[in-house]
């Protein structure tokens, strides 16, 4: 009989142990959870930054139309390569929203663009080189040279320090073509 009790009370004992283990665990749980918040690194910038480039994306598609308004000149001739990239490169400097993305943290080749250095020429012979004109199968293709943004993400938590740094690189072409004397222009 007094084996049975023992057993009985061993039982009772395991199931206490238990339960206090698993009460030990949750509230470790909780309480880290509440910390959770202020170690993670919020991608909000680099999801702002891909939102920010598909806006200069499609700005450059309507600059890219509205260069080509007014050119009477066929696309393989150098009239037409010299007009449009004047009203192109004219229309990226007149419009603040296009020139403040391209130049915010700008990269190129790894180094950073100085501030003095962010200007025309700096659009007209890096970031909009006329390397990237020529014609390809009877199109006129214009682009828009790698470049890469770089920044730092940071907690929340103001005494933690866990810096995460990212590198975001981007190029694009446009493909021009004139079909029944309208230009269409195609992202590649």
């Amino acid at each position: 009989m007094f084996i049975n009790k023992r057993a009985q009370l061993f039982s009772l004992y395991l199931f206490i142990f238990a339960f206090f283990l698993c009460g030990v665990v949750i509230s470790l749980y909780i309480i880290q959870q509440g910390n959770a918040q202020a170690l993670l690194v919020s991608p909000n910038s680099v999801l702002e930054m891909k939102t920010e480039l598909n806006i200069l994306e499609l700005r450059e598609m309507e600059l890219i139309k509205n260069s080509l308004d007014g050119l009477v000149s066929d696309i393989g001739s150098d009239d037409f390569h010299n007009s449009f990239r004047v009203n192109f490169i004219n229309g990226v400097v007149g419009n603040k929203n296009m020139t403040d993305f391209l130049f915010k943290d700008l990269f190129v080749g790894g180094i950073e663009i100085r501030e003095q250095d962010k200007n025309r020429n700096l659009l007209e012979s890096v970031i909009y080189p006329e390397s990237l004109m020529f014609i390809e199968d009877g199109d006129f293709v214009f682009g828009r040279a790698k470049i890469e943004k770089r920044s730092l993400l940071i907690t929340k938590a103001k005494n933690k320090d866990f810096p995460v740094y990212f590198e975001f690189e981007f190029n694009r072409k446009y493909s021009i073509s004139k079909v029944n004397g309208v230009f269409e222009v195609i992202k590649l």
